[in-house]
Order: structure tokens, then C-alpha cells, then sequence
């Protein structure tokens, strides 16, 4: 798949009801909804049909929680509690009719991600990963950078962070190697099939990295900072990058080859008109135009507080 591949992108539909912009998206398997939370507190599932029955309008969007302070990250748990990290520095556990649990880490809660051990990684603005167990305990807090940890590949122990660079860290949370990225702050990661990775961050660089931590090539990917990086489930073909440029990128996984963008200047009516903050895959899109192969949902969400969803297949 190269330049030739002509990938065909739709809005399926939008989400509005946040009032401030968004800043994480999450997709939940056991309920088929999609979470979203941003600068307003609020933490909304959306009831999204994907089976091609009941069409674009029906979906539906419950306030879950609300919060008293934004909103930067976001987690499902195994039992479909949502973990929820604030800018101020706590970390919620919410479930349906309970009180939230709340715990306060000191310091702006950047991610919230699954390690390769089964615990639970969270990365703080002060540079500390803390983790957790499933119970909300506290097994280990330690000190990664002097600065903000911003992203992580928990499966792969790989943290990138606000001193420009990568972390490898072994189960434990001991560094193992340091790898030069983007300057100055890396702001998501995302693995390739192949176990290399790709980062964005501030330089508006996609930085390509190899399974040993070599890299492969820098491309000038947008215009100013990427915030958002998500790899198409499954086969892995796709890898989609959202920037404050506004645009969101699809890009071919293995050849590093830009296939579509999808803007404002492309698409008038649906594009975002701020800065894309979130990316998120939908589940399989089955039930829809089977003569279209490789169809999926994509979620954008940026600081115009609208969520857009994107039917792309390749034509």
C-alpha cells in the first residue's frame, strides 16, 4: 500500500455538548461507547451504532461524571470503570452510581496507561510514573525526568516526556535506555507492527524509530505541534497523527507515506477549525457498505469541544 492507495474519508457524524475544548478520547470494548473528557471536567460516553442500522443520529451521549477541574487523560479499567487524570494532579476512578474515588498525585496527570506487567502507569507533570494496582493501591512511585512524562507504550515500558526524549524502562520502572526525540517535548507515542515505533511532539516532526530505538527518518508531518497519534487495530496499515494546525494525517504504517489529510480545506463543513487534541479508533464497522473494504469509525477531538467521527475505507 503507497501513494496509490486512495483512502476515502466521510464525517459519519458529530458530538457536541462539551463546553470546553477536549482533550482525551478512549474507546470501551465491554460497552461498545466512546468516552470523551476535556477543560469542562465533564466525562461523557457516547452510545455509537455501528452496525448500520440505526445511522448516524442516533448516537447518544451520557454525562458519566463531572469534575471539578479539566480533564488531560483518560483509561478503561477491566471492569469498564474509567480512570480519569486531572490537571491539577488527581486521579479519579469512576463507576456507575458511585462516588468517584479520588487520590491526589501532586502534579498534572498527562496519561494513564496499562504497563507491560499488568499494573498500572501513570505519568505526572513533575516527571514521576506512579504505580497502581487495579484496586486503586499505590505499588511503586519513581522518578523518570525533571519534567513532564507526556506519553507512554506501557506494553513496551517506552515514555516520552518534555526533556525531548524517549525512556526504555524495564518492568520495575528502571531506565534501561534513553533515546533523542522530539525537541522539545514529546507528546505521543505510538508501536508499529514491526516493534519500532513512531513519536510526535512539538517540533512537528514524525520521528520513525526501528525495533533496536534506531531512527529511520524524520518527516515535517504538520504544520506546529502534534498532539494525538493512534495505529489502526488489527492489521496496523494506518497511523493517524491530529495537530494544532487543525489537521488530522493518515499515513501508511510500513512505507512512512502520507495517503490523506483531512482538513478544513478539504472538507469546509467538517474539518476541525482549532487544534485537534485526541484521536481515537471506533470498533469494526461491519454492517455498513460491505462493498467498501477496511472500513473503520475514527474519533478526532480538538479545542472547537467537538467530536468528529470519521468513516474511512479505501475505495
Amino acid at each position: 500500500m503507497g501513494m496509490a492507495t486512495k483512502i476515502l474519508a466521510n464525517e459519519y457524524t458529530k458530538l457536541e455538548g462539551h463546553k470546553q475544548g477536549v482533550y482525551a478520547l478512549v474507546w470501551c470494548d465491554l460497552e461498545g461507547v466512546l468516552v470523551s473528557a476535556g477543560g469542562d471536567g465533564s466525562v461523557v460516553k457516547w452510545s455509537v451504532p455501528l452496525d448500520g442500522d440505526v445511522g448516524p443520529d442516533g448516537v447518544v451521549g451520557v454525562l458519566f461524571a463531572q469534575l471539578p477541574e479539566p480533564v488531560f487523560s483518560l483509561m478503561v479499567g477491566l471492569e469498564g470503570e474509567i480512570w480519569a487524570g486531572s490537571q491539577g494532579g488527581n486521579l479519579y476512578v469512576l463507576r456507575a452510581k458511585s462516588a468517584p474515588r479520588v487520590m491526589a498525585l501532586g502534579s498534572s496527570v498527562f496519561f494513564i496507561q496499562r504497563w507491560m506487567d499488568g499494573k498500572i502507569a501513570v505519568g505526572l507533570g513533575s516527571g514521576a510514573l506512579v504505580f497502581f494496582d487495579d484496586a486503586m493501591q499505590v505499588l511503586d512511585r519513581v522518578s523518570v525526568g525533571q519534567k513532564s512524562l507526556r506519553c507512554c507504550l506501557g506494553d513496551r515500558g517506552l515514555v516520552g516526556g518534555s526533556e525531548g526524549c524517549i525512556w526504555q524502562l524495564n518492568a520495575e520502572g528502571a531506565v534501561i535506555q534513553r533515546f533523542e526525540a522530539n525537541s522539545p517535548s514529546v507528546f505521543c507515542l505510538v508501536g508499529r507492527e514491526d516493534g519500532g515505533w513512531v513519536s510526535g511532539g512539538r517540533d512537528a516532526l514524525l520521528w520513525w524509530f526501528g525495533a533496536d530505538g534506531g531512527v529511520e527518518e524524520k518527516v515535517k508531518a504538520h504544520l506546529y505541534t502534534i498532539h494525538a497519534l493512534v495505529l489502526e487495530p488489527g492489521e496496523g496499515r494506518w497511523l493517524v497523527s491530529g495537530g494544532m494546525d487543525k489537521s488530522i494525517k493518515i499515513w501508511d504504517a510500513q512505507k512512512n507515506t502520507l495517503l490523506k489529510v483531512v482538513d478544513r480545506l478539504k472538507f469546509p463543513n467538517f474539518g476541525h477549525s482549532h487544534s485537534v487534541n485526541a484521536l481515537a479508533w471506533l470498533g469494526e464497522v461491519d454492517g455498513l457498505d460491505a462493498s467498501r473494504v477496511g472500513r473503520r469509525l475514527l474519533a478526532s477531538a480538538g479545542d472547537d469541544k467537538i467530536i468528529r467521527l470519521w468513516d474511512l475505507s479505501i475505495e
